[in-house]
């Protein structure tokens, strides 16, 4: 306690300072007030003991002002830190409750600037996140590391750090780039508090000053408590964006499921349409109008050689290609044929639908139809625009009730088909047995033997005749013909009336269906069943002497080859090529234009019976060119004209344009 003043007599001076001094006390006056009073009553009283008496109640009253100035500071403190709790129930925003925050340090100790920095996990480093009263953009940006500068020290010591002159302070490590941005900032005095979660640093709290300054205990405490608020906030926002990210994960999962249970039930509703609609007798058709009403798109089935067998025919697109005048289906299957193919094969082996090819104006997925045995053929859909999940899901058991009808129809198929192979051999042996039983089971197939019967007999690149009697199979439609294949090759006994007309058919539907060289025999029609073996075997030899000769790729009458069958049979290449150069000599030289030329000049000469105007006119050159030709022949081949000679030349030359043509 103070020591009291001593008893005097006052006097109407002394009463008149004393008033004064409650005066003062009264209006909180300042610290300059109070020297300023000091100074008066040491210059106006005359009594000693008067004048201490009242320099000593100024004193008491300045003690008294500087504890109500302490209470009133450490209730500002007081509401500060209630004020932040308040922020930290009412402010959901993590930025503005740390903004909140920093402008209450600020301006609880006076300070010129705020700010805080919090520890960037992933870097390793702190950056200031709120500041209030910097004017610096560098200063706003600075990023300070774990062990440079005050926030590192900090952060490092977990405990308040103060700095009354900072660029001079040497307790802790300085770098450039720092020191410049505080200095930018004008900033002399720091004091700093750690933001701690258990025993990990988050942040640092600071308070600056643009003037040399300390800060007492109490500010370090006080601004200890707010750091501490913040700390709060900043955990309270990860807890709260933690449970953010859970329930919302938890929302989408739910939602998911939920979707998920409403497109399996949507599934299973369209699976059992379209189980129904099969088990009612419903086909390959009507499976494609459903499916196109279902996904709203243009539904078609291939079969295995990717073939189209039916579609839907509310086509959303062109019912008719324009350019080709075929149906759409079909124009598309034709152009993007080698996408469609790809796709087939992808989905086949990884067991979903594959989209083929997208363009802006369609959409084409290709699901593949397999069987026990293999692949049976393929679903195709075009549509407007990809088609979702759900469509996929729907799209693809489409395509799994399409494999049973194609399993159904090629069972049925099979079962047509099984003797077929019987009545080939039947038909083919030598000798036939039972021919009347073979006629009746020709005819439950189309093909009446009573008539006169054409053979055909078709080789094909690389052992694929399975994959061209397949096409066959489901596109080659010519009445009164029967097919399969017999040892590797394709027989087809045909009731047209010319072997002329079949060779067309069969050249026609080769180059738009199967695209790929085939060599092939069509016979001279014969008047009964009973001339096909010798026939078929005639037409073995033929195809031996093509195979000979290197001649591939195209299909022939027996009457163009049957002279050379018979005399060539089972000779090799080497043995005809040494025929041919005995009997031509020196004419005979593969590649050599002029030789070439005066062959072709001599075979047409011998076909015309040695007319020389009819061989000029078919050579297209004038008659005294090719007397001349045939001089230089004559040249060549010395007496070519005589006896024998001129027939082995004539066949020698035939066989040349046979090899020519390959």
């Amino acid at each position: 306690m103070m020591n009291q003043p001593p008893p005097h007599r006052e006097s109407a001076n002394d009463t008149a300072l004393g008033k004064e001094i409650v005066t003062l006390l009264y209006q909180n006056a300042g610290k300059e007030a109070f020297a300023r009073l000091q100074e008066r009553i040491a210059a106006a009283s005359q009594d000693t003991a008067g004048r201490e008496f009242l320099l000593q109640s100024v004193q008491m009253a300045m003690t008294i002002r500087e504890r109500f100035e302490d209470y009133q500071q450490r209730e500002r403190g007081l509401n500060a830190v209630i004020e932040t709790a308040h922020d930290l129930t009412a402010i959901r925003d993590l930025d503005r409750a740390l903004q909140a925050i920093v402008q209450r340090a600020r301006k609880l100790m006076g300070a010129d600037i705020g700010y805080l920095s919090i520890h960037d996990r992933e870097q390793g480093d702190f950056y200031v996140r709120a500041t209030d009263g910097a004017f610096s953009e560098n200063f706003k940006k600075i990023r300070v590391p774990h062990d440079v500068g005050i926030c590192g020290y900090v952060a490092r010591n977990k405990s308040p750090y103060s700095s009354a002159e900072y660029g001079k302070d040497p307790r802790f490590s300085h770098a450039a780039p720092i020191d410049t941005a505080v200095t930018e900032e004008g900033i002399k005095s720091i004091l700093g508090v750690p933001l701690l979660s258990g025993s990990d640093v988050t942040g640092v709290l600071f308070v600056g000053d643009r003037y040399v300054r300390s800060y007492n205990a109490w500010e370090m405490s006080i601004l200890s408590t707010l750091a501490a608020h913040a700390s709060v906030a900043i955990e309270n926002a990860r807890l709260f964006e933690q449970t953010r990210i859970a329930l919302k994960q938890a929302g989408d999962a739910n939602a998911l499921l939920k979707k998920q249970t409403a497109d399996t039930q949507i599934a299973a509703e369209a699976h059992e349409q379209l189980t129904s609609l099969v088990a009612r007798g419903g086909g390959l058709k009507d499976i494609c109008e459903m499916a196109a009403n279902m996904l709203e798109g243009h539904v078609s089935v291939i079969d295995e050689g990717e073939q189209l067998i039916c579609a839907s025919t509310a086509d959303a697109f062109e019912p008719v290609d324009k350019d080709h005048g075929e149906p759409r289906a079909q124009a598309v299957l034709n152009t993007h044929q080698d996408k469609i193919h790809a796709a087939l094969v992808e989905s086949r082996m990884i067991g979903r639908s594959v989209t083929a090819f997208a363009t802006p104006a369609e959409t084409c997925r290709v699901s593949a139809v397999v069987g026990n045995r293999g692949l049976l053929g393929g679903l195709v859909i075009r549509t407007a625009r990809e088609l979702n999940e759900l469509a996929v899901r729907i799209f693809e058991r489409s395509s799994m009730v399409t494999g049973v009808v194609l399993l159904s129809q090629e069972r049925s198929d099979y079962a047509a088909r099984q003797e077929i192979p019987a009545i080939f051999r039947g038909l083919l042996s030598n000798p036939q047995h039972n021919l009347a039983r073979l006629s009746e089971q020709a005819a439950h197939h189309g093909l009446r033997l009573s008539k006169p019967l054409c053979l055909a007999v078709i080789q094909t690149e690389d052992g694929k005749s399975s994959y061209m009697l397949k096409k066959m199979q489901a596109s080659f439609r010519i009445a009164n013909t029967l097919f399969d294949e017999i040892d590797g090759a394709i027989v087809l006994v045909s009731g047209m009336t010319t072997h002329g007309e079949l060779r067309k058919a069969l050249q026609l539907f080769i180059g738009r269906e199967v695209r790929q060289p085939v060599t092939g025999i069509i016979s001279k029609p014969v008047a009964q069943a009973t001339a096909l073996p010798e026939c078929y075997q005639s037409m073995i030899r033929c195809l031996s002497t093509l195979n000979a000769l290197g001649r591939a790729g195209s299909i022939y009458l027996e009457q163009e080859l049957t002279l050379y069958a018979f005399l060539f049979e089972k000779r090799s290449a080497e043995d005809i090529d040494a025929f041919m150069s005995s009997a031509l000599g020196k004419l005979y030289q593969e590649g050599k234009q002029r030789k070439t030329e005066l062959a072709r000049t001599l075979l047409s000469y011998l076909d015309h019976g040695h007319n020389a105007r009819a061989a000029a006119s078919e050579q297209n050159i004038h008659i005294n060119t090719l007397r001349q030709r045939l001089d230089a022949i004559n040249a060549l081949l010395g007496n070519w004209n005589e006896g024998n000679r001129a027939l082995e030349i004539h066949v020698a030359l035939r066989l040349w344009r046979l090899r020519e043509d390959a």
